[in-house]
């Protein structure tokens, strides 16, 4: 993860201040892949994705609700895809309402559960290091936004207590 000087700041007082008795061991033993390791774990947070690989929508629609799109639907579907060849951004909440109204009505009787499987789609949970930067609620009916994203490494860790 790159962070910047003042993140460094922000993760070295985060160390001092976690109080999670399998890290404060790790902390007190100057063992700082192992909290890296630590931080590296999932947290409860729920966060959007920056990016999807567009390929997952067809890992994720009900394919009974695609057969049940009106031709006006495809070429909407069409069109996201050649605008999004490789990638697209769940965080940008137009492109979430773009799919959403893509895949509207029963489809078939798997339209709700089509657009339930994208919403999910669209989220994670925050490394408990990745936790440290992100804002808002963080909750699956309001996932909160992310800051600087990736694996925490012990260089990360060995800089900010350095800081």
């Amino acid at each position: 993860m790159q962070l910047t000087q003042p993140q460094l700041v922000t993760l070295k007082n985060n160390i001092n201040a976690e109080t999670d008795p399998a890290f404060v061991a790790f902390r007190n033993a100057g063992s700082t892949q192992s909290m890296a390791d630590w931080y590296n774990l999932a947290s409860t947070f729920i966060i959007f994705k920056p990016t999807e690989n567009t390929s997952a929508i067809g890992d994720t629609v009900n394919f009974i609700a695609v057969a049940a799109l009106t031709t006006a639907n495809l070429d909407r579907l069409n069109t996201f895809y050649a605008l999004n060849p490789s990638q697209f951004e769940p965080s940008h909440s137009d492109q979430r309402t773009y799919l959403a109204d893509t895949f509207s009505g029963a489809l078939g009787g798997e339209g709700q559960a089509t657009r339930d499987a994208l919403d999910a789609l669209y989220r994670r949970a925050a490394l408990r290091g990745e936790r440290i930067y992100c804002t808002g609620t963080g909750t699956t009916a309001v996932p909160g936004t992310p800051g600087p994203e990736g694996q925490m490494t012990n260089q990360n860790i060995t800089d900010a207590l350095a800081s």
